[in-house]
């Protein structure tokens, strides 16, 4: 059914069923000594990442599978604390722990986890194939904050302002926009996928095997409360805002931002898909061609 490079796998089941799985690696996805570090914390975002995945292909979550590898001078506390975060995140989106493996190590703590869930039909899911000339594109939510977030954490310094933990709230514990992706579906979108690379990258991917281009326009970023508008960057060059982004046409967008309206949820217009190939930026009366930006694994 999807493609290897969707957000997730799909085949037959009840009646369709989509599998993600993801990986966090001590001193590469976090830090125990960030200011403020909790396993409570850090076992959410275990889950939520994975969400956002099953969000972007507009799935239903249903079970997950965790694998922790910890070292064994970890306190039971914390050991604890990060099966506690973990089980919360699950049950706050009806995902059951259907099962898992506990490993020791010697090394960095790693921690991953596969969620299944469902989708009612092989054409009620969003892909990244299929964009148009002529599409609108539009994100969920804010962008930004989560880099901003990561940058204060990487100083040291504990937030001092409801804006700063905001934004280090977005990075540590974000909300995987699993009732947005399902609206978007509902309201006949079907390309889009998560921004946790990036929204450079994934625009970009939603352009890949097509002749086909985008503009995204500085000036309609729905940036993060606190960022100033010269600090576009965070939110198209940076990641880990486990937004959606999606492609479609005018008149579905706006059914889709009239539905997530009403759950305070904004869906926001940000450029367009068009005939030239390329990723702009437009900056008031300035375009400018966007090269390189998001994030690589193994860059």
């Amino acid at each position: 059914m999807a493609a290897p490079r969707d957000d997730a796998a799909v085949w037959r089941g009840d009646p369709f069923v989509a599998a993600t799985t993801d990986t966090m690696v001590e001193e590469i996805d976090f830090r125990l000594e960030w200011p403020g570090f909790d396993f409570a914390t850090l076992g959410r975002r275990l889950i939520s990442i994975n969400l956002s995945d099953l969000a972007a292909m507009g799935a239903e979550p249903r079970y997950a599978l965790v694998s922790l590898t910890l070292r064994g001078t970890l306190p039971v506390a914390d050991a604890r604390r990060l099966y506690e975060g973990i089980a919360q995140q699950a049950r706050r989106f009806s995902c059951a722990i259907a099962g898992g493996d506990v490993s020791g190590t010697l090394g960095l703590l790693t921690l991953t986890a596969t969620l299944v869930g469902r989708l009612s039909s092989a054409r009620s899911m969003l892909r990244r194939e299929g964009a148009r000339a002529g599409w609108l594109l539009g994100v969920t939510g804010s962008l930004g904050g989560a880099a901003a977030g990561l940058r204060l954490l990487e100083t040291g310094r504990r937030p001092s302002t409801a804006r700063e933990r905001n934004w280090v709230s977005a990075q540590l514990d974000p909300t995987p926009r699993v009732i947005a992706g399902r609206v978007l579906v509902d309201a006949g979108i079907r390309v889009g996928g998560d921004i946790s690379d990036g929204l450079y990258r994934e625009v970009e991917r939603l352009l890949d095997g097509t002749r086909l281009g985008a503009t995204i326009d500085i000036e309609r970023l729905p940036l993060a409360r606190g960022l100033h508008r010269t600090e576009w960057a965070l939110a198209v060059k940076d990641s880990e805002d486990f937004e959606l982004v999606c492609a479609a046409p005018a008149a579905r967008i706006a059914a889709a931002r009239r539905v997530l309206e009403r759950i305070d949820l904004p869906l926001t217009v940000v450029g367009e898909i068009d005939a030239r190939p390329g990723i702009r930026l437009r900056n008031g009366s300035r375009v400018e061609r966007l090269e390189g930006a998001g994030y690589e694994h193994f860059r």
